[in-house]
């Protein structure tokens, strides 16, 4: 198969896993470990198996030789060796990202539109099951006992499609730049208007505060003096709006509410971290012991809601410094010289939406499952590859 086909074939690849992302796990898989088979069959032709050069080179390997390690301690051979290969499937996919954004930069241009389009499908979707009960896709049906009608579309929960909404909605803010046409930023602004109605629908508050979070970021680097008035705005529109003020209050409810089972989800999983503060009880295999840590209180078996906890608990610190490193180095590339980097135009914007989606998923994930779930952690490597490639755009041509 010659070079350009592949390169066609893995852009295809590309656009449909971003659509498959929003609705299916069997479809990200497949679209994933495509883009992943390509990547290994390009390598081939070209008798090169040496991955592209990025900053975090070091710190995957180092994930990787973590995570196999915790692999031959598990006492549950099946999951665990599910989980290392789930790894390194996500490293293969970042590692096929980068050097297909790194050969051509208008594929980073082409994927923020194909990112955009998927999501103001996905936010239409939104709309639609707000009104009618269900989505188009997948026919989920909001929850009759729920007051709130928090919406999902096709993901399993409100929280997941949060975490999905606020990852791409900073991208719509390139609608700031004004290089850009005047179609294409009435195109974005409306896409954020939609977006943003679908956040507040979710109800999920751990994605508004990530939300929130990032908007303080963005502005910080935009315009300092809005970094301040923009959040605020927005948790005055919260507050004001049916049950938005609900939501918040329930925060401090007496009652057996979703903080209390946080709460106790994090006392079983840190029992669990305890017993193995190292290296963890192997990858993939929280399910297998949480009854055994739980409070006796809490009767339900679900993940700890706290990615970063969770993670501690299966590949133990050493795993979790790996990753919060990988994250540490990310963040530092990405947002020093920020303001200079806006000064360039599109590619400036595209990178701070893209970071600031990033910082927002990343907090939700301490409150959440985010990195847990198959298609919004495909959704974060492939940002990964999209940030790294950025950076390596502006370290190159700037």
């Amino acid at each position: 198969m010659p070079i350009n086909s592949i390169n066609i074939v893995t852009e295809l690849a590309l656009w449909l896993l971003f659509f498959g992302i929003t609705f299916s796990n069997s479809a990200t898989e497949i679209f994933a470990i495509t883009i992943v088979a390509l990547f290994i069959v390009k390598r081939a032709l070209l008798k090169n198996f040496k991955p592209p050069k990025t900053p975090i080179n070091l710190i995957l390997y180092a994930i990787c030789a973590i995570v196999f390690i915790t692999f031959l301690r598990s006492a549950y051979f099946s999951e665990s060796a599910r989980g290392f290969i789930r790894i390194v499937k996500f490293i293969l996919l970042f590692f096929a990202l980068v050097e297909f954004f790194s050969e051509d930069e208008k594929r980073m241009k082409k994927a923020l539109w194909a990112i955009m389009a998927v999501a103001c499908f996905t936010f239409l979707n939104g709309i639609f099951q707000s009104v009618y009960g269900f989505d188009i896709l997948r026919h989920h049906r909001i929850n009759d006992l729920d007051y709130l009608r928090r919406i999902n579309v096709s993901f399993i929960h409100s929280n997941d499609f949060g975490g999905y909404i606020i990852l791409v909605l900073p991208l719509t803010f390139c609608f700031l730049c004004s290089r850009l046409k005047r179609e294409q930023r009435i195109f974005l602004a409306l896409n954020f208007l939609l977006g943003a109605y679908c956040l507040f629908r979710t109800s999920s508050r751990s994605a508004w505060l990530g939300f929130l979070i990032g908007l303080v970021v963005y502005f910080f680097f935009y315009k300092k003096k809005l970094s301040i008035f923009m959040p605020l705005a927005a948790v005055l529109f919260i507050i004001f709006s049916p049950h938005g003020f609900d939501r918040i209050k329930s925060l401090f409810a007496p009652e057996h509410n979703t903080v209390w089972e946080r709460t106790e989800l994090w006392k079983g999983t840190w029992e669990m971290v305890k017993v193995h503060p190292f290296f963890g009880f192997g990858i993939n295999t929280f399910s297998q012991y949480f009854h055994i840590f739980k409070p006796k209180e809490y009767l339900d078996l679900r993940y700890t809601h706290n990615s970063y906890l969770q993670m501690w608990s299966e590949i133990g610190i050493f795993g979790l410094l790996a990753y919060l490193g990988l994250i540490f180095t990310i963040l530092a590339g990405t947002l020093r010289g920020m303001r200079e980097k806006l000064k360039t135009g599109f590619y400036g914007f595209m990178l701070l939406g893209a970071i600031t989606g990033y910082i927002a998923f990343l907090i939700q994930s301490g409150l959440d499952t985010n990195l847990f779930s198959l298609v919004l952690t495909t959704l974060f490597w492939v940002m990964t590859a999209y940030i790294v490639s950025l950076n390596k755009f502006f370290e190159e041509k700037y």
